[in-house]
């Protein structure tokens, strides 16, 4: 990687959940938005040869990033537009004066990073939580009292449980975000049998 693109660590720090976070504080982080549409841009309108022109880690952490497309394409390019003679990227993606803002480097690899945190870990614990909810007032409804409990429970739990960590005590160590499955209807698959499996051998 080219040391442009590499993200400092005092960013890091402010813009990326830390892998200690428990699931509720990783549920609670704040995540740039990802534009579902970009206007046709072309990649080169990306890359510019001047110094960027907005630094703060914090505020780059509010900009939406570019489509999932718009990324791949840019991850692509940026090492060469780098060897080319590029400083910085625009934010083209944009509309009106917020497409000139020059970001550092960096922001790439930052945006590659939150597109792949949305997509393998936020948006199943969001999917989770909201049937969680939904569940809660049909109980409520229907005087679900030990289900309301069981809910409950779980939310405890996840304020103790790392949002980045593995699942002790089965035959194979899964991702924590494969709890989120038994809180939604997606489940079964092979994973969830064999830890089931694996429970019920004790």
């Amino acid at each position: 990687m080219h040391p442009l693109l590499e993200l400092p660590k005092d960013a890091l720090i402010q813009i990326l959940p830390q892998k200690n976070l428990s699931v509720l504080e990783f549920l609670s982080f704040k995540f740039p938005a990802i534009m579902v549409a970009t206007k046709h841009t072309s990649v080169e309108a990306f890359f510019a040869k001047d110094q960027p022109s907005l630094c703060d880690a914090q505020l780059i952490q509010d900009f939406p990033i570019p489509s999932t497309q718009i990324l791949d394409m840019l991850s692509k390019s940026s090492s060469k537009a780098v060897e080319n003679g590029a400083l910085s990227p625009e934010c083209a993606h944009l509309t009106g004066d917020a497409t000139k803002t020059r970001l550092p480097f960096w922001v790439l690899t930052y945006w590659r990073e939150v597109a792949m945190l949305r997509h393998k870990h936020l948006e199943p614990w969001i999917r989770a939580e909201q049937n969680m909810e939904r569940r809660t007032q049909l109980w409520k409804n229907e005087e679900g009292e030990e289900a309301r409990r069981l809910v409950t429970k779980i939310y405890n739990a996840l304020t103790c449980i790392s949002w980045s960590g593995k699942l002790g005590g089965f035959a194979v160590a899964e991702p924590v975000v494969e709890l989120t499955a038994y809180a939604t209807d997606e489940w079964l698959s092979d994973v969830h049998e064999n830890q089931m499996l694996d429970l019920l051998r004790r």
